[in-house]
């Protein structure tokens, strides 16, 4: 009896380990828009947050211009890659077995000041887009909400979640993504991008490679790193890497 429960305790450890390494968290993205329209990007303020219990919290203000002579209705959405474990046998009953909430939380949309409700959708895709990615299943989590904006007019959006699970400490890197596609004026031109990325947790930062911008090490308390910048007229395509020692 005693060597069947080992036997079981074995294989239900390997299967917990087998899993853990097919699911994993590859990278979030940027807010984009469905469809090319004529919206300028004024200005993009992007926060990160690296707690002390590991949790990534991202913070996103937006102010676009509607520089067009039409109201402009447009779906703003942002995105959230991870692998997924392949199944023979697809399950399309209402379970949580599609990773539903593993990554993240406390989603919060604004538009203009008004809390705006999201609505959420799920892909799969097998591609090799990533070079430390584990197999070819990649599971693309869209999160959205739609917004107006009249002619000459701007438009505000500010967006807010929490990272959970996402092992950096294990990688020592996190991807924080800006590819999909150039809807927004000018290849996605912001005329000005601030971004603050704080660091609480015990892993300290080696550097943030984005586009081979200087991020200056604005630290005041060593128990918190403060890394900073602010450029203008930048195309916001690519990666940014928080890399980790």
């Amino acid at each position: 009896m005693f060597k069947k429960i080992l036997i079981l305790t074995t294989f239900f450890l390997f299967s917990v380990i087998t899993f853990a390494q097919n699911n994993k968290f590859l990278a979030v993205g940027n807010v984009k828009i469905v469809r090319q329209e004529p919206l300028a990007i004024k200005r993009e303020d992007l926060n990160i947050t690296i707690e002390k219990d590991n949790t990534i919290k991202v913070e996103s203000f937006y102010n676009f211009e509607n520089v067009g002579n039409y109201n402009v209705k447009s779906t703003f959405l942002f995105w959230l890659d991870s692998n997924i474990e392949k199944v023979e046998k697809e399950d399309f009953s209402n379970k949580n077995t599609n990773n539903r909430g593993k990554y993240i939380n406390n989603i919060k949309f604004f538009s203009d000041y008004k809390k705006s409700q999201n609505l959420r959708a799920v892909i799969k895709f097998d591609e090799n887009i990533y070079k430390n990615q584990n197999g070819e299943d990649i599971q693309r989590e869209w999160f959205a909400i739609s917004k107006t904006i009249e002619p000459n007019k701007e438009g505000k959006l500010y967006l807010s979640y929490d990272l959970k699970n996402i092992d950096f400490l294990r990688t020592k890197n996190f991807t924080y993504s800006f590819d999909l596609v150039n809807n927004f004026l000018n290849k996605n031109k912001a005329e000005i991008f601030y971004v603050n990325i704080y660091n609480k947790s015990a892993k300290k930062i080696k550097n943030i490679d984005y586009k081979n911008y200087e991020f200056k090490n604005i630290s005041t308390n060593k128990n918190k790193e403060h890394f900073e910048l602010l450029v203008g007229n930048v195309n916001l395509d690519d990666k940014m890497i928080i890399n980790f020692y």
